[in-house]
């Protein structure tokens, strides 16, 4: 382009302009795409899951393939949610334990020896 008030504007012809967009255009061919992308599982998918999930926790090769062939998702989709979902169940087991302990622990606390209390008002 040209000038303007002594300031020179840079255009897309200009070679400090396309040298710049050539090494950025390469450096982002240098970096890998992720390959994969969150599935999203439908409901009835999810159902499904979730049901053979509640029968076996650790679900088997040839089930598995089976299962992820009745759900329309693939077998690695289908183990990664095993996974996720064991953890998750883990968890919730954990937590519920803590509960229970809390809850021992205050009902210890406020437990009352029946047979040692008397009756003043005789």
């Amino acid at each position: 382009m040209g000038k303007l008030l002594g300031i020179r504007i840079a255009d897309s012809h200009s070679p400090t302009h396309s040298s710049t967009n050539l090494s950025t255009c390469s450096s982002n061919q240098n970096k890998r795409k992720r390959s994969w992308s969150r599935a999203v599982f439908s409901n009835l998918q999810r159902k499904g899951l979730e049901r053979r999930f509640q029968l076996q926790k650790y679900i088997t090769k040839p089930d598995r393939r089976q299962l992820a062939a009745t759900l329309g998702l693939t077998d690695a989709q289908v183990k990664v949610w095993f996974q996720n979902r064991r953890m998750k169940w883990r968890h919730s087991r954990e937590g519920q334990n803590g509960e229970n302990a809390a809850a021992d622990s205050t009902q210890e606390e406020l437990h009352i020896d029946v047979d040692t209390v008397t009756d003043d008002a005789d």
